[in-house]
């Protein structure tokens, strides 16, 4: 997965864009495109200036929720792209956890220098 500033008519070649791994994704996809279509996550999915705050928002939150865990149970509000890697990674979140944290931070950074640039949007490019 692949998130750039603007939309591929005004950055062609993705320049200071940042790439995901798909599985990695799929832990925070749904704060990405929630309401888009249920195969958002393949192809191109613009999302406004307006939409990127929202899921800077919701990035925060959801740090400080994963960031408060010691492990993750059946119950917690976690899912990634399939229900058995879902279950690996449940099982193994102390391992993880660091790496998580990591990803998430670094999207919020990137999120928040596209926000502090004032362009107008980003591009979510699936697979």
């Amino acid at each position: 997965m692949q998130i750039i500033p603007y939309d591929l008519q005004r950055n062609p070649n993705c320049h200071n864009s940042i790439v995901i791994d798909e599985l990695a994704f799929s832990l925070i996809e749904r704060l990405f495109l929630e309401n888009e279509s249920p195969w958002s996550h393949w192809g191109c999915t613009y999302l406004s200036t307006q939409k990127t705050i929202l899921i800077l928002r919701k990035l925060n939150e959801y740090k400080s929720y994963l960031s408060s865990k010691k492990y993750l149970t059946y119950r917690d509000d976690v899912r990634l792209l399939f229900k058995q890697e879902t279950k690996i990674f449940k099982k193994k979140f102390p391992k993880y956890k660091n790496e998580v944290m990591m990803m998430i931070d670094q999207l919020i950074l990137f999120l928040t220098n596209i926000l502090e640039k004032d362009i107008d949007g980003i591009t979510v490019i699936g697979v």
